[in-house]
């Protein structure tokens, strides 16, 4: 029965840089947990430990002028999410173990980037599906009660630490490994250069343009950086607008 030593782990190491510990406060972190514990887990992933909490979100959130899209956190695999793998889009998502209603998310501006620590809220979509504090059958108020007061730490208390069970399939990343989801250094070239190999013609209506204006090249799965010409299709600003829930302007 061999005892382990998390400090010298790379998770551990990894997390207390996160958390900004010094190696005086290690101490808080002493735990004896033997091998042979049914409640510890050690998997090529880190270690876990009676359970693993899973939230799934974007964290990297563009932001299309003055308008915000509110973006929400899922608890459960429920059909936002499954809109999502069937349009090809499910890794715009990350993992994120945190209970206290906050994410680390970053605010895209023309491609620049803002870290900050945004609060967010459940899908309604979840809620429904778990049919959370009788949420399908109560009126319209108390709906928007449980949906505003939903609490994370209260729903795995309830629920079980293990949340992995609620979705079919997981990201590969959590909101500290996930690349940064912006446009490549040489996106006009690429841009400009699918333009030309299209003809300057929309591949979803058969517009003619005569000239780069009136048309944008999309990312299928929402990934900026992965201009793989697969990845990349050529539409005019109607037919752009109509896969995504926010406003291009005409250029």
């Amino acid at each position: 029965m061999d005892a382990i030593d998390f400090l010298k782990s790379e998770e551990f190491l990894r997390i207390k840089k996160l958390m900004k510990i010094s190696d005086e406060d290690k101490k808080i972190f002493t735990l004896e947990i033997s091998t042979d514990d049914p409640n510890l887990r050690i998997t090529g992933e880190g270690f876990f430990y009676k359970g693993q909490r899973v939230i799934l979100y974007i964290r990297d959130q563009p932001q299309y002028g003055d308008k915000k899209i509110e973006y929400k956190f899922h608890v459960v695999g429920c059909q936002t999410l499954a809109q999502m793998q069937k349009n090809n889009r499910y890794e715009k998502y990350v993992v994120s173990t945190r209970t206290d209603g906050k994410f680390k998310v970053n605010r895209i501006v023309n491609n620049r980037v803002v870290e900050i620590e945004a609060e967010l809220h459940v899908c309604k979509h979840c809620l429904k599906k778990l049919n959370w504090k009788d949420y399908k059958s109560v009126d319209n108020d108390l709906k928007k009660f449980i949906y505003e007061t939903f609490s994370i730490e209260e729903f795995f208390k309830i629920m079980g630490n293990d949340n992995k069970k609620f979705f079919e399939d997981l990201p590969a990343d959590d909101e500290i490994t996930a690349r940064l989801n912006v446009y490549p250094k040489d996106w006009e070239q690429v841009s400009r250069q699918m333009k030309e190999k299209y003809h300057y013609t929309c591949q979803e209506c058969g517009k003619k343009f005569y000239g780069v204006n009136g048309l944008h090249v999309h990312h299928k799965n929402g990934l900026k950086w992965d201009c793989r010409e697969s990845n990349l299709e050529v539409l005019c600003i109607s037919c752009h607008q109509n896969k995504h829930r926010h406003k291009f302007s005409n250029s």
